[in-house]
């Protein structure tokens, strides 16, 4: 995958960073082993060191991209633009977080692209409220996809996150390791502290039938 010539730098009480800008066709990620250096290059951002943090982003840029399509409509948003909102947030939050590995800090990313996701869906279906013409009292016609269209979406995904909550911090971390960044069973069970990688595997997938509980439509079920 090769970048797009443009950056943007952000920094936060440290070195600025700049992190590459990717092109849509490049966000996807291709191999997960990049991600081992998590937690090295975790404690040498804590050292103030600029490189470990462009590397830290340029490894899960792509990664936090695909979570913000995937919880996205096509073209409702500029993803590039999100994913560097995102970005800046979990820069800036970095002196709150406590390491315990790679399930843990993408925990904590993608829940801050999560949230962020919220507030700017909040913010566009605010925008898109419409008052009554003065002239004819009849509100206007909704678009094709309107609030309560993204309400249903968004109920969707809140019920997702919310019951992943509700699992075990290490088959939450290990779940979303690997659906959401691909990683192997070897590495869920020695990040997350399961027994073996066959452990790993039997307790998410488990999990992964009570998540689907969650989903509206099913609840009743």
């Amino acid at each position: 995958m090769t970048p797009r010539r443009e950056s943007r730098a952000f920094s936060g009480g440290r070195p600025a960073v700049t992190v590459a800008v990717y092109d849509r066709s490049a966000v996807e990620p291709q191999d997960s082993s990049d991600l081992l250096q998590t937690g090295d290059l975790l404690a040498r951002v804590r050292k103030g060191e600029r490189a470990a943090g462009e590397a830290l982003f340029n490894r899960y840029r792509p990664r936090i991209a695909a979570f913000v399509r995937a919880r996205s409509r096509p073209g409702a948003i500029e993803v590039d633009d999100v994913v560097q909102d995102v970005c800046v947030k979990i820069w800036n939050a970095l002196d709150r977080f406590e390491a315990r590995g790679i399930g843990s800090f993408w925990w904590f990313a993608r829940t801050l692209a999560r949230n962020h996701l919220v507030d700017v869906a909040r913010r566009r279906n605010a925008a898109h409220e419409t008052p009554l013409d003065t002239a004819t009292h009849v509100a206007p016609a909704a678009p094709a996809r309107g609030p309560l269209r993204e309400a249903v979406d968004h109920e969707a995904a809140a019920a997702v996150d919310a019951a992943l909550e509700k699992l075990p911090e290490k088959t939450r971390h290990g779940l979303a390791m690997r659906l959401e960044l691909g990683l192997d069973w070897s590495v869920i069970a020695e990040d997350c502290g399961f027994p073996s990688p066959d452990a790993a595997r039997v307790a998410i997938k488990r999990a992964l039938v009570d998540v689907a509980k969650a989903l509206p439509g099913l609840r009743d079920e």
